[in-house]
């Protein structure tokens, strides 16, 4: 019996050293507060909850090194953010607290790419106005270029020659193609407007169709209108 317990005690003393030599390697890829860690680990990476500290030091959640969720963040300047973090940047909601003039000042809101951006999130598109268009798709495409085309369908079918056909946009050039047409160049945020006519359902009647929408995230964007 008492060697079984012997034994035992050896295990779990291994299983400690092994802990501790994990912690030991975990690393942190923000200088700031790359000196010391304890937390949870992952592929040599502070990787879930832990504690950080350097000259900065940080509480919360990582991810592949990085602040990464939900944590607090206090710099040697007294300065304190609490909040939601992304790749170790500010990204989401969260409190800035610095001082001026010798008093505490504090700005709330949503951080966007370590940035402030406002009292509340800005969504990345909205539909302003719309009449006798029944719903638009608004989807990004991708991030290389800037521009803003529209796409039309009809009972299903897309459609190329509009009636009446009329864009306007804050910025851009307006092209043209056997697909789309829109605007390429475009400064965001976006305003664009869109009329047209179309006969209706039963082509008893014809419909004056009208389209305005804001959007606000640079990218490649195709807006589908179906009437």
């Amino acid at each position: 019996m008492k060697k079984t317990r012997l034994l035992a005690g050896v295990v779990t003393l291994s299983l400690l050293v092994n802990v501790i030599h994990a912690q030991s390697t975990c690393k942190v890829l923000i200088p700031g507060i790359g000196s010391s860690y304890t937390g949870s680990c992952k592929n040599g990476l502070a990787d879930g909850q832990g504690e950080a500290s350097g000259i900065d030091q940080y509480k919360g959640e990582f991810k592949k090194g990085l602040p990464d969720g939900s944590g607090t963040y206090i710099w040697q300047t007294g300065e304190i953010y609490k909040g939601e973090w992304k790749k170790g940047l500010r990204d989401g909601k969260g409190e800035y607290t610095f001082k001026v003039v010798g008093r505490d000042s504090v700005i709330t809101g949503i951080w966007k790419g370590d940035k402030f951006v406002g009292k509340e999130a800005v969504a990345s598109y909205l539909v302003t106005y719309r009449n006798s268009i029944g719903r638009v798709s608004c989807v990004k495409m991708g991030t290389n270029r800037n521009y803003v085309n529209y796409k039309f369908s009809r009972a299903g079918v897309v459609e190329s020659n509009m009636n009446d056909l009329v864009l306007q946009g804050t910025s851009g050039v307006e092209t043209l193609n056997s697909s789309f047409i829109g605007f390429e160049g475009v400064t965001f945020p976006f305003v664009g407007k869109v009329r047209f006519t179309a006969p209706n359902a039963l082509n008893t009647s014809t419909l004056n169709c009208e389209l305005r929408l804001t959007i606000n995230e640079p990218g490649e964007w195709v807006v589908t209108l179906y009437y």
